[in-house]
């Protein structure tokens, strides 16, 4: 057998360790899951290897990492090539050295052999331009992830941390952070808990967008991506669920330090689970593939929510990863529920799905195109239209797009088997603009809850629909329907998006005949803060929008007076 394909099997039963999230109890575990992973490891994006090309791992941490890994090797009798001798893969070799400017980190490196990095030196200083991009991205990630995000410092004062750039190309791999507890791997003798390893020089390796130079592009995620495992490392040692999700928290780290770099975008176009493709699959455990559900969070929330989460996880080392995200949300008066949904209806709003307006991911546009499991173009009122299955934390996508017009206004009704089903209903309109609404199910399957939207059904291009299962316990069983509903006279306010809000946000106010409005925006304690709108509104459907970048983080509350009601309705602004 070709070695290479072998050592590819064997990682493909790493991979069922890593992201299989149900260790690795016997040989059998691995031949029952083996075609899958086998299948799935396809879909990665290729190394082009002198001995052939190799499906590409962003990391060897979790293997690494996993307590299984040293018996794993007794039981499968076999070695990779790789791992034959580990004197090959010890620091030792590395014979030279180069201190960041920051002084926390020490580069090793040589010049000479298998390891030897590219010999470039523009600079002319004997120091290859690769050893000095090395210590430049080291100093950057702990910048941005120490410095400005307040995650703990994972260098005691006075160490350095070590960073060796070594050829991994062997095993497909980009990097690895490692411990003292797996000897293939050494760290140095410095104080640190951890070490880094890098390729030695990316050559062969998937594209990404770096501005001048991709093999510096993957060099930088790839630290940044490992400095974020030395963290959690040192926050709970990957003890707990949180190990099932370690890898897409690190791959946030790519896109957070290195916005330019966007080396996910192969990883998010071509694994055959990823949350575009296949929502429909347990999120569960969460891998590179879903920096997307991570990223959500940190564009729709801030980018102090994942350091708050984590220092829930840090001071409880049992608590569950999700339970943690909820902890979160629910300190900033966030409903979990929602926060899901909106964050499967950010990956709907992808692609050629995505709005001319600002909703959705930033780079959305440059995101796959969601799958869309149904489009409905004929509906039958009362009856329904769309029923199916859904497993934990999961989401299908379906497209309303009639033929013909409905009437006047729409209701969809949700019934499901549990209370963790949610509906979500992203309205396109023709105007361009979006509105997102979510309505829970109340767990009686054949018991319709109603969301009535408020927008006339000529003012709607189409409508995405996203059911959710938000627990990560159970599956679920839910039905649609869609009617005809009238709005009366009765002025009918939606609530702001997005929401929470940071730099500018929505109201969308539906008004039953030609009034005047009033549209002000009040504190808790009831003072007011500014006037969004005075003035005329037409009968229906009527959109303003206001900027919030002026106004401190914390919850407001705006209110419509108009057509004889008054509405009021919470925001949520965050900084």
């Amino acid at each position: 057998m070709n070695p290479w394909i072998h050592l590819r099997r064997i990682w493909v039963g790493f991979l069922f360790i890593c992201f299989g999230g149900f260790g690795f109890s016997s040989t059998l575990n691995a031949q029952t899951y083996g075609q899958d992973l086998l299948l799935e490891f396809s879909y990665r994006p290729q190394i082009e290897h002198e001995n052939g090309p190799l499906a590409s791992i962003k990391c060897l941490t979790p293997i690494l990492a996993h307590p299984s890994t040293d018996s794993l090797f007794q039981s499968l009798g076999f070695v990779p090539t790789a791992f034959a001798n580990s004197t090959t893969l010890s620091q030792v070799l590395l014979d030279q050295q180069f201190i960041s400017e920051s002084g926390r980190f020490i580069i090793h490196y040589t010049t000479s052999g298998s390891d030897a990095v590219p010999p470039e030196d523009q600079n002319s200083n004997t120091i290859p331009d690769f050893v000095e991009w090395a210590a430049i991205a080291a100093d950057s990630s702990y910048q941005v992830q120490i410095t400005e995000l307040g995650y703990p410092d994972p260098i005691p004062s006075g160490a350095r941390y070590d960073i060796y750039l070594k050829d991994l190309s062997g095993f497909g791999a980009y990097g690895l952070t490692n411990t003292s507890r797996f000897g293939i791997f050494p760290c140095g003798a410095n104080t640190t808990k951890s070490c880094i390893y890098s390729e030695n020089d990316f050559v062969g390796y998937p594209p990404n967008t770096h501005p001048t130079n991709q093999s510096r592009g993957a060099l930088e995620v790839t630290i940044a991506h490992e400095f974020k495992h030395a963290i959690q490392y040192l926050q709970n040692e990957w003890s707990g669920e949180t190990d099932d999700w370690a890898e897409m928290d690190a791959t946030l780290m790519e896109e957070v330090v290195y916005d330019e770099v966007n080396d996910y975008y192969n990883y998010i176009e071509n694994f055959s689970s990823d949350l575009f493709q296949r929502a429909y699959q347990s999120l569960i455990p969460g891998s590179y593939e879903d920096i997307t559900f991570a990223l959500y969070f940190h564009e729709h929330l801030g980018p102090e929510f994942w350091p708050e989460t984590w220092r829930l996880i840090e001071q409880d080392n049992e608590l569950d990863f999700l339970d943690a995200v909820r902890n979160s949300l629910e300190q900033r008066g966030l409903s979990y529920a929602t926060s899901l949904s909106e964050a499967y209806a950010f990956h709907y709003a992808s692609g050629e799905f995505n709005s001319p307006l600002d909703y959705g991911f930033d780079e959305r546009n440059q995101y796959p195109n969601p799958r869309i499991e149904e489009t409905i173009t004929e509906l039958v009122i009362g009856e329904a239209f769309i029923d199916g299955d859904l497993s934990r934390l999961s989401s299908r996508f379906y497209e309303i797009a009639l033929a013909t017009e409905l009437g006047t206004f729409a209701q969809v009704n949700l019934s499901a088997d549990n209370a963790d089903v949610v509906l979500g209903v992203l309205i396109y309109e023709t105007t361009g603009g979006v509105q997102f609404h979510t309505l829970e199910s109340d767990g009686m399957i054949d018991q319709f809850t109603e969301l009535p939207l408020g927008v006339n059904w000529t003012t709607i291009e189409k409508i995405g629909l996203m059911v959710t299962q938000t627990s990560s316990n159970i599956n679920a069983y839910y039905k649609l329907q869609i009617e005809e509903y009238s709005l009366g006279d009765e002025l009918v306010l939606s609530q702001n998006y997005p929401n929470p809000a940071m730099d500018y946000t929505k109201i969308d106010v539906w008004v039953p005949k030609v009034s005047d409005l009033n549209i002000e925006l009040f504190d808790l304690l009831g003072r007011k803060v500014k006037t969004i709108y005075q003035g005329p509104a037409d009968a229906g459907s009527n959109t303003f929008g206001f900027a919030t970048a002026s106004l401190s983080s914390g919850v407001y509350i705006y209110r419509v007076i108009g057509a004889g009601n008054t509405a009021s309705k919470a925001i949520h602004i965050i900084r």
